[in-house]
């Protein structure tokens, strides 16, 4: 079942799979995000409420889209054919109005398409136009986010996506699945050899795994286990947490930190290309 409900002053969208005790809700308006997430009657997501009514900040909580980079740029900038532009950390996608492309809802799944794309706004900090078709689709008790990247201009188009997932639950008493034995510590922007369990890191500040080598990462607190699948575009997962006894952020990004020049894992998206990717959410209790 899918409808349509007021949430804090904006307009979202419902998604709700009764058999398996299952829902998601999804604002266009505030970035295209997933704000909620209930898996088999758990809830997933932690959302501070105060910055999504507020659509001046930017949202703590939910899922937030990372595109067209993840992390911040040097001095929030980056040179591409000899001219300077300005992008903000994390890129735009997360802050501009999605349009509703196609809504589905049958007895096998429920699906919601949110399309983005370039305009002027846009085009004065990435020079590119493109079309992005994120489907969203819950079935069987598990949420998938379908991708697609399309390059509408004449000429190659670098991007790297991910995602920012808000976990609830308490980053000291977990325990951690992350197919990974380094990570980019970027409290001395050093890269360190994983020595000891995750939770006895401190996440203050990012802890950036690098070179995943499975495809899947997992969290497992009190209750249950939440478990993130990605396509093998994503190859970095990011630790986070301001908050750390409260949520905490596993990010499946695409690249690290830095520019579209000389960084593994940029996609280099041919003229009039499509690029697919994917990454779902599901319990283990």
């Amino acid at each position: 079942m899918i409808e349509q409900q007021q949430y804090l002053g904006f307009d979202c969208l419902v998604m709700t799979e009764a058999k398996t005790n299952s829902k998601a809700i999804l604002c266009p308006e505030r970035g295209g995000i997933l704000i909620q997430l209930t898996l088999e009657g758990e809830e997933v997501f932690y959302l501070q409420e105060d910055t999504f009514s507020d659509a001046t900040k930017n949202i703590r909580g939910g899922n937030p889209i990372l595109f067209p980079t993840c992390g911040p740029l040097p001095n929030n900038e980056y040179i591409l054919d000899g001219k300077t532009y300005s992008l903000k950390q994390h890129g735009f996608a997360r802050n501009k109005v999605w349009a509703v492309e196609s809504t589905e809802s049958t007895e096998e799944s429920i699906k919601v398409t949110l399309r983005l794309e370039d305009d002027e706004e846009t085009r004065e900090l990435y020079p590119f136009s493109f079309r992005l078709l994120f489907t969203y689709e819950l079935k069987d008790g598990k949420l998938s986010l379908y991708q697609t990247y399309e390059n509408l201009s004449n000429r190659t188009m670098p991007f790297y996506a991910g995602f920012h997932p808000y976990f609830l639950g308490d980053h000291y008493s977990a325990t951690y699945d992350i197919p990974s034995t380094h990570y980019l510590d970027a409290e001395d922007g050093k890269v360190k050899e994983r020595k000891q369990p995750i939770n006895e890191l401190e996440i203050a500040d990012t802890k950036i795994f690098l070179e995943l080598s499975k495809p899947t990462s997992s969290i497992t607190f009190k209750n249950h286990t939440i478990c993130l699948s990605y396509s093998e575009h994503f190859s970095y997962g990011l630790v986070w947490s301001e908050r750390a006894s409260e949520y905490v952020c596993l990010e499946p990004w695409m690249a690290g930190p830095g520019t579209f020049t000389n960084n593994k894992g940029v996609i280099q998206l041919a003229a009039g290309q499509q690029l697919q990717a994917e990454c779902a959410f599901f319990i283990k209790k």
